[in-house]
């Protein structure tokens, strides 16, 4: 995981991981991070070289120039 943003609409963080290989599905610590349900965390990014927008297993997968559009659910 490399960045963790306030998340102050659900008492919590947003974790974001980027990656620049192909296999930006492979993300261990990201994935260890969201089992634990007392972090209460309700979205998390993965951004990379990727040409689409995809959500797979509560994790949405970005293109990295989406970055300037990421917000935490709730927030305006």
């Amino acid at each position: 995981m490399d960045y963790l943003i306030d998340d102050i609409a659900n008492l919590s963080v947003l974790p974001l991981e980027i990656k620049s290989g192909k296999d930006y599905q492979v993300h261990s610590a990201l994935d260890k991070f969201l089992q634990i349900k007392e972090y209460n965390i309700h979205q998390a990014f993965v951004l990379s070289n990727a040409k689409n927008v995809e959500v797979k297993d509560g994790v949405t997968y970005l293109p990295i120039y989406y970055i300037a559009c990421i917000m935490p659910e709730g927030s305006v």
